[in-house]
């Protein structure tokens, strides 16, 4: 007797306990008449499940992180072909870092960073961009897809742009100077592909000061016609990323030594060895907190530019403009215009100074919280994660003027009092007739 059922089975069994008699036809009756008595519904037919491509290229690449690179094989001999070591870098405990985020209730979630720390050592072991330290800038939240972004510093900085033929025109400062101190890299999902933002220029940076724009996640959109800006939106990224670097990169004053080269844009920063960790108390006040980059001008630099004197100066030439002075590297952020409280803003009322809300409120809040667990030590961080737009009440620049209506130029030997200059006059300034059709 086969067997093709569990409950077949178990029929089987509790017949071979009851014994009852004729359990053959038993048996046989009752399995006619679960077959006949029972007819089962149409099953409906589960559609498969649409799966997002994005999130399927996401998860293969989450997963690539984890993986160890094969080495590839020779299709010749079949032996793994030589593979070039991987590259050696400084990283920041990134894992430590997000811990002491948590404790202040900002940052991502564990296995974000741990991605992130992941993304991290693959971007810094590729032999290829040869990059000597890597740090986690920060996160921009986009409509379509956020950016990662990593601050890098390689071994050897490419050389600089050629001067435009135009000497007239700003240069953009060297790589390894200025606003391009550092480089960057991003990408829109952790294990996915990084590009490398081209450095900024000058024009770049006073543009975007006029803009207040969501990013897109698309490096190549367009960015503005209105106010216009020269470039796309990789170019609007890195001058927002060189706009928040200046102003809210800081460190613990006294935490490095006053750095050289300033004057020339290229800082190069050695810690105090007398340095102590302050009383975590102290760490809430502004003057121990300093800015550790470079003020960027009015021109979009860091170093003033002044262009060439002509060799025959005309004589209705515009005043050369005076150098601007910047507070130098390491000034403390107690010496920074406080920003505007618009919350507290009231018709008719006059705006008042938000003295808590300043470039360094996220770095003391961290500090101290962090600080009563004995986090800290002299640890300090610095990340950015926003829309990458500034805290300011935006007012959109007003339109251009509206052009004139064209008037027609009146010759010069045409008395306008003869009547018959005055027909010609008015046969010149008649439109034309339409064309035909």
């Amino acid at each position: 007797m086969s067997v093709d059922s569990t409950k077949e089975a178990i029929s089987f069994l509790q017949l071979l306990e009851d014994r009852p008699n004729g359990p053959v036809d038993l048996r046989e009756s009752s399995l006619l008449v679960k077959k006949t008595e029972y007819v089962p519904e149409d099953t409906h037919v589960v559609p498969p499940v649409r799966q997002n491509p994005l999130k399927t290229a996401s998860a293969k690449e989450i997963i690539e992180l984890y993986r160890t690179p094969e080495p590839p094989i020779n299709a010749s001999t079949g032996e793994p072909e030589e593979v070039i070591p991987p590259n050696e870098y400084e990283v920041e405990n990134i894992l430590a870092h997000a811990a002491m985020f948590s404790a202040v209730g900002i940052g991502f979630g564990t296995t974000e960073w741990y991605h992130t720390m992941l993304s991290m050592k693959r971007l810094g072991e590729d032999p290829v961009k040869k990059l000597q330290s890597i740090r986690f800038f920060g996160k921009f939240y986009a409509t379509s897809a956020d950016y990662y972004v990593f601050e890098c510093i390689p071994k050897t900085f490419p050389d600089p742009v050629a001067d435009p033929t135009d000497p007239t025109v700003m240069p953009q400062e060297a790589p390894g100077v200025g606003s391009n101190a550092c480089q960057y890299y991003v990408c829109t999902r952790l294990g996915g592909p990084v590009v490398l933002l081209p450095d900024v220029h000058p024009t770049h940076i006073v543009q975007a000061r006029a803009l207040k724009r969501l990013l897109t996640g698309d490096l190549k959109a367009e960015v503005s016609k209105l106010p216009r800006f020269d470039g796309c939106e990789e170019n609007y990224l890195r001058a927002q990323i060189a706009r928040i670097s200046a102003g809210t990169k800081l460190c613990p004053n006294g935490y490095y030594n006053p750095p050289e080269g300033e004057e020339e844009g290229r800082i190069v920063f050695e810690k105090a060895e007398d340095f102590e960790a302050p009383d975590p108390a102290s760490l809430a006040e502004k003057e121990n907190w300093a800015h550790m980059v470079q003020h960027i001008k009015v021109q979009g630099r860091c170093v003033w530019w002044a262009p060439p004197e002509p060799e025959e100066p005309e004589e209705d030439a515009p005043e050369p403009e005076e150098p601007e002075e910047s507070p130098p590297i390491m000034s403390t952020i107690d010496q920074d215009v406080p920003l505007p409280n618009f919350n507290a803003k009231k018709p008719g009322a006059e705006e008042e100074e938000d003295e808590e809300n300043g470039p360094g409120y996220a770095a003391w809040t961290l500090v101290q919280s962090s600080a009563l667990r004995g986090e800290v030590g002299d640890e300090w961080l610095v990340d950015n994660i926003g829309f990458g737009v500034k805290y300011s009440r935006f007012l959109p620049p007003p339109p251009p003027p509206v052009k004139s209506e064209y008037q027609p130029p009146v010759p010069e030997d045409i008395d306008e009092e003869d009547p018959a200059a005055k027909e010609l006059l008015v046969e010149a300034q008649e439109l034309p007739p339409p064309p035909p059709p």
